[in-house]
Formats: C-alpha cells, sequence, structure tokens
C-alpha cells in the first residue's frame, strides 16, 4: 500500500478511515513482530541455553529460514510513505557563517 502524502483527501470521514487502516496496520505489524521476536528468544535459549541439548544446525536453518519468510511478509504488508517533497527554498534565504565573531552574510 503506497500512500501519497502530497494527495490526501480533504474529506474528514476519509481521512479518519485512512488514520483507521494505518493504526491497525501498525498494531498488526507490532503483533506480528511481538511474535518473532519470542521465536527468535526460542530459538537463542534452544541454542544458547545453559541446560540446552545441542540443536542440528539444519534445524536451526529452517527455523531462521521461517523467520526470514516472515520478516518479508511482513514488510510487505506494511503501508509505505511516499518520500515528502520539499518546498523549493526561498531565493532570498541566506545562509550565515560566523567567522571572527562577525556574522558573514
Amino acid at each position: 500500500m503506497q500512500l501519497d502524502i502530497a494527495n490526501l483527501p480533504s474529506v474528514t470521514d476519509l481521512l479518519q478511515r485512512l488514520v483507521r487502516d494505518i493504526a491497525a496496520a501498525v498494531d498488526h505489524r507490532d503483533t506480528e513482530i511481538e511474535r518473532l521476536k519470542s521465536i527468535i528468544k526460542q530459538l537463542q535459549r534452544m541454542q544458547f541455553g545453559r541446560s540446552s541439548e545441542p540443536i542440528d544446525p539444519d534445524q536451526l536453518a529452517l527455523g531462521l529460514e521461517d523467520l526470514d519468510s516472515d520478516i518479508g511478509r511482513v514488510e510487505e504488508a506494511q503501508p509505505k510513505l511516499a518520500p515528502e517533497t520539499k518546498a523549493p527554498s526561498s531565493p532570498f534565504r541566506h545562509r550565515r557563517t560566523r567567522q571572527n565573531n562577525f556574522c558573514v552574510y
């Protein structure tokens, strides 16, 4: 979902629905991130815990591949914002620099 900041709707109801949709997407993304973090912690405990059995490297690789695919799916599903365009700078704006305690224009 690509969101163009420069072309937002001006109708209040549409803006409120857009904000609710974005908030729901962020909440879903945060939930998914927490789930993935718990999987990572579980795999780390299995691999590096005090009383853990040695985990087979292939089994660890499979778990990490699942995480990579889950992360990719979450990143694709989250809304992407279009980069903001900068307003053209004023030709009358000057940069001031300080040299020897004097302002130079």
